[in-house]
């Protein structure tokens, strides 16, 4: 099965907030939390998007000292070592930020498993959010709209909220396609997308397993009876 990116609902929504909110002239600047359950294409999207777009791209830590995720943050945006405290890495961070931004360049910060963050370390990304007005992406699971929403000062900010919600069967279909040349039912979709109940982590899971089965059969084509027997070979269940 091929690696590839597939456009679902939950990224048209991600790409289309973080248009807005890097457009500074007609858009609204700020802060975009994207949340929702692990395994319905998060990181995936804000992924591709850094990919695409540029900027920063940093992953959360559990526990993490201010220190050690201003030094990592600092790292990922100069591409030098960071000074040892604190506080100059959160001045050099934000002079290179301003750097970019003042040349026309790309500067969002993409913060992924941001629900990890102590809320002091999501205080250290709202300073250089209006140091700067660069964006800052969010990105976590249902507990970070809980951590936020009680901090005015944080919440305030937030310009764009993206829910990503279970995928759809158009989705899985276009996925089964693009993946693994596989022409899914609508029957077969509707079955995939019930079993993995919409979490594209599943859905990937049981496409490789039809490609296998399809493989065998010597066919393209995954029908109700294909999706059956792949529910056999493992556990769906989601906790």
């Amino acid at each position: 099965m091929k690696s590839v990116f597939v456009e679902t609902g939950n990224v048209t929504a991600f790409r289309r907030a973080v248009l807005t909110v890097e457009d500074t002239q007609r858009g609204q600047p700020g802060i975009v939390v994207a949340w929702g359950q692990a395994g319905r294409g998060k990181t995936f999207a804000a992924r591709n998007s850094h990919c695409e777009r540029g900027g920063v791209y940093l992953s959360a830590w559990e526990n993490e000292t201010q220190a050690a995720f201003l030094g990592r943050l600092c790292f990922e945006t100069t591409k030098a070592n960071a000074p040892r405290s604190a506080n100059a890495c959160k001045v050099r961070i934000i002079d290179d930020l301003k750097k970019r931004r003042d040349q026309g360049q790309v500067a969002t910060i993409y913060m992924d498993e941001a629900d990890r963050l102590h809320l002091s370390r999501i205080n250290d990304l709202r300073d250089i959010h209006n140091e700067t007005g660069c964006a800052v992406i969010l990105i976590g699971e249902e507990e970070l709209i809980g951590l936020l929403s009680n901090q005015r000062r944080i919440w305030s900010r937030v310009t764009q909220e993206v829910a990503f919600g279970p995928v759809d069967e158009a989705d899985v279909a276009a996925f089964a396609l693009e993946a693994a040349n596989l022409d899914l039912t609508s029957g077969a979709c509707a079955l995939v997308r019930a079993t993995s109940d919409g979490d594209m982590r599943l859905v990937r899971n049981m496409v490789q397993l039809l490609e296998q089965v399809a493989k065998a059969k010597e066919t393209h084509t995954a029908d109700e009876d294909m999706v059956k027997a792949v529910q056999k070979q493992r556990s769906w269940r989601r906790a």
